[in-house]
């Protein structure tokens, strides 16, 4: 123990040897009558308390899990604990030898506890965060004896408009020989998370996630593209990459030299650069604009990626030549010019999410948000929280500052509510306020924030008999049911075959960095003759896996799934097409559903009466022989 600390302790002044920083942090101490044997009262957080810190604190938390494991391996081996601490002096995570990390347990140097220097007296964690600068602390430094055993480096860490906002520590044993190195790799590791920060801060202030931009009227296919202060790309959307025509993760991580070309060399600082690439003929441009912090330095840059002089129709949502199809793309498009709620009735996977983002972008809405919440698929005590939100305290676990909920999320905006029959009927009354007051309360608040959306809700089940079991309002069956879409199942549209395939070949052949393999007519053949119980969605999942599959530039037989392989084919030499009979099939059910009654009929189809008329004397059916009973 050296004397300098114990003469100070002592009253009797400190020796030349204690620096500067570390003489007044112990002046700091005594003022404040902190005891110098040991803690006299640690601040340790519950596990409860960590996880909502931790929680709070999620940016600098993921940012700094890579550095941690980065210096664990580089002190492999050693008596060290690599810590990770917010702005307030508490640990949020750590990493590190476990025979050192129980020895630093006895004196709370662990996740969960408060280490500022009014509550633990000097030591490099607390006192880094005072002189806001990195600082070593050995041995004897500490201000309370029980940490004599400890030697500490510590470094700050500062957000993009240089606040500190948390704190890199390795802290060791104090025999072990004083290496100034670490301190090097502490400031290092700093410094690293605050890159991993401002990384994550680019790629959140700019949405690379969509396919499109709706510009006058019009849908113009755009890519866009984020890149680091050093060029590298960082982010770029699936349009971008599908006009480069390359794989979106082949170029993330990529230098923007090597993907453009350009009579300028690459520079971020000073102006914007205007890049281009030439490919097959076509000029892909790109303005780039520089993205600076609150301080003016420069964090990276954006731009938009599109042909010169060229415009490209975006893929659309869904594709299809049936007579149902059309009707019902029509109907929505005339529902999306009214601000009515829209009802979206139809089997599973027949599409019906595709609809009511239809529906939003051909409203005046489009350029707000769309909101989708399955309510099928969130646990009944979890639903309420997820579409109202709630208030900071409002229950265990409650974020700090409260959390919006998806209807304050989707205000300007639309929100979907699929599987809307799974609602929980206590919920369902307070949705029904919601669509008549156009307001919310978040859980535990009893602040008022009024909301202007869109309500589109889906289902597959039947709600009218659901009205009667008791298990759904009838009053909220009537706000929603204001424009009814009915969703015919694939079985009735086979014809939309011959434009599904190719459209999802592509999406799938792109989604797999692959080109679009064609279709020989034996492949047709079969997936005419399925009767697709699971509708789209089951097309879907068969097209993917034969795109993953396939090693030759044509899907045949062979490359069918065995479940499609096995259906036997209806040939065009018999009297009556596959097509027919099933069109007639689904017919005469709806009628007998109807009680041969033709409006009803007529509108459960989602075809007119005078279509139903005709096909009813094309198919020669007995409107009175295939009628219910009365």
């Amino acid at each position: 123990m050296s004397k300098a600390w114990q003469y100070f302790i002592d009253g009797r002044g400190s020796a030349e040897v204690t620096r500067e920083f570390v003489l007044n942090s112990w002046k700091r101490c005594r003022e404040m009558q902190l005891g110098y044997e040991r803690v006299e009262k640690n601040y340790v957080l519950t596990c409860e308390k960590l996880q909502e810190l931790c929680q709070d604190k999620e940016d600098l938390v993921k940012a700094g899990k890579p550095v941690l494991s980065l210096l664990g391996n580089f002190l492999k081996g050693r008596q060290n604990v690599i810590l990770l601490c917010d702005e307030d002096g508490y640990i949020l995570d750590s990493l590190g030898n476990p025979l050192f990390i129980s020895k630093a347990q006895k004196v709370h140097l662990s996740p969960g506890a408060n280490w500022r220097e009014n509550i633990k007296g000097t030591n490099a964690i607390g006192t880094a965060l005072v002189e806001k600068a990195p600082v070593t602390v050995l041995g004897w430094e500490h201000y309370v004896r029980e940490n004599h055993f400890l030697n500490c480096w510590a470094s700050p860490i500062r957000n993009t408009a240089g606040k500190i906002i948390g704190v890199l520590d390795i802290s060791g044993e104090a025999k072990a020989e004083s290496n100034q190195s670490i301190l090097e790799m502490v400031i290092a590791g700093a410094r690293l998370i605050e890159q991993n920060l401002r990384i994550e801060d680019l790629e959140k202030k700019f949405n690379f996630c969509r396919q499109g931009i709706k510009l006058a009227g019009e849908m113009l296919y755009e890519g866009f593209v984020a890149v680091d202060q050093d060029g590298i790309i960082t982010e770029i959307n699936q349009a971008g990459a599908s006009l480069l025509g390359r794989n979106r993760r082949e170029l993330i991580g990529r230098h923007v030299a090597e993907v453009f070309r350009s009579s300028r060399p690459w520079q971020i600082n000073g102006y914007s650069l205007s890049l281009q690439l030439e490919e097959k003929g076509r000029k892909i441009i790109t303005q780039l604009r520089r993205v600076t912090d609150e301080s003016g330095s420069a964090m990276g840059a954006v731009g938009v990626l599109k042909l010169e002089s060229e415009k490209v129709e975006a893929e659309p949502l869904w594709v299809g030549r049936s007579e149902l199809t059309q009707r019902v793309f029509k109907r929505a498009a005339r529902a999306a010019q009214t601000v009515s709620t829209v009802l979206i009735q139809g089997e599973s996977g027949t599409g019906k999410e595709i609809i009511a983002r239809y529906i939003h972008q051909m409203s005046p809405r489009c350029n707000e948000n769309f909101i989708a919440l399955n309510c099928a698929a969130i646990p009944p005590t979890l639903i309420e929280s997820e579409l109202f939100g709630y208030a900071e305290g409002a229950f265990t676990g409650a974020k700090r500052g409260g959390q919006p909920g998806k209807f304050e999320l989707a205000n300007g905006g639309t929100i979907f509510l699929d599987e809307i029959g799974d609602m929980p009927l206590n919920v369902q009354s307070l949705l029904l306020r919601v669509l008549q007051k156009r307001e919310v309360y978040r859980i535990g608040d009893s602040r008022l924030r009024k909301i202007d959306i869109r309500v589109i809700a889906a289902t597959n089940r039947n709600l009218t008999r659901l009205v009667a079991e008791g298990t759904f309002r009838l009053d909220l069956y009537y706000r929603l049911n204001v424009i009814s879409i009915h969703m015919p199942p694939l079985r009735d549209r086979m014809e939309d075959i011959w434009d599904l395939v190719p459209y999802i070949l592509k999406k799938c052949a792109l989604a797999q960095g692959k080109q679009p393999p064609g279709v020989s007519e034996e492949v047709y053949k079969h997936l005419l003759a399925h009767s697709w119980p699971g509708n789209i969605r089951e097309l879907e999942n068969y097209i993917e896996s034969m795109v993953a599959m396939a090693d030759k530039p044509v899907l045949t037989l062979e490359d069918l799934p065995e479940e499609l392989k096995k259906i036997s084919c209806t040939t065009a030499s018999e009297e009556t097409p596959l097509l027919d009979r099933k069109t007639k099939s689904t017919i005469v059910d709806t009628l007998a559903k109807c009680n041969g009654k033709i409006a009803p009929a007529a509108r459960l189809l989602g075809i007119s009466r005078t279509t139903l008329y005709r096909k009813i004397k094309e198919f020669n059916i007995n409107i009175k022989h295939h009628a219910a009973p009365f």
